[in-house]
């Protein structure tokens, strides 16, 4: 792993949600999905990785809420395929088989697809060009060798971004971030230099793609990029998907 040199030191759960929820939130009757979205989120910045224990009692102090309501999180969690619940290991999120990256790379590669071309076609609306370009920026900056939190983090920012140009609520709504987000930082220490590299190419042609309002250039692009990404799904070693998997 190359050296880190942005990446922020991480804030405790609790603290973190002491400062954007009110007090009175543990009161509300939309609790569950209040820990279900800090868990997702805790997932989705890196600081959980697959594979690693959620502890009930210990969400449920730091949040201030009922071992009851982080039951319930969990389960709905569990039911997206975000979290797995099993009888001796308890909760913990979840360490994608290869059968389950392909198939994800399958529904990615027709949602963003399509979200490639309707992207292309708003372009120039309000700030999408400016907001797409700070995005790749970011995700250039990193480069194909930097920290794989701070990349995967970066790439799930463009991908976002990309979406939300694209104007289809439907497309943000159905997007599955977490379990992308869990790939991303399952494989990542495991693709080898050039993989790395490669992927990176992809990303600046579909940006550019994107900025010059080629929508089928874009969509092209994702094509490419997507069974790039499944070609090498197939060469990673088993160790990838076991389900001991933890920040190797």
């Amino acid at each position: 792993m190359t050296t880190v040199t942005k990446k922020a030191a991480p804030r405790s759960i609790g603290t973190a949600a002491a400062r954007e929820k009110p007090a009175e939130d543990k009161h509300a009757p939309s609790s569950s999905d209040r820990i279900a979205k800090v868990v997702t989120n805790s997932i989705l910045s890196g600081r959980w990785f697959p594979g690693q224990r959620l502890i009930e009692g210990d969400l449920a102090r730091d949040l201030k809420v009922s071992r009851g309501t982080v039951r319930e999180a969990f389960k709905r969690l569990a039911a997206e395929r975000v979290i797995a619940l099993t009888p001796h290991r308890g909760a913990y999120v979840r360490v994608l088989t290869r059968e389950e990256g392909r198939d994800l790379i399958q529904v990615l590669a027709a949602l963003y697809g399509l979200a490639a071309t309707l992207a292309a076609a708003a372009i120039d609306r309000g700030d999408n060009r400016k907001r797409f370009a700070a995005a790749y920026q970011r995700l250039n900056e990193d480069g194909p060798k930097s920290d794989r939190v701070i990349h995967t983090i970066d790439r799930g920012s463009f991908y976002d971004v990309f979406l939300d140009i694209a104007g289809n609520r439907e497309l943000v709504r159905i997007n599955p971030s977490a379990p992308t987000q869990i790939l991303r930082m399952q494989v990542h220490p495991y693709l080898s230099a050039t993989y790395l590299e490669e992927l990176f190419a992809d990303y600046k042609v579909l940006y550019e793609a994107i900025m010059a309002g080629d929508g089928k250039k874009a969509k092209k692009a994702i094509e490419v990029h997507t069974r790039r990404r499944a070609a090498q799904l197939e060469h990673l070693p088993p160790e990838a998907f076991s389900s001991g998997w933890i920040n190797p």
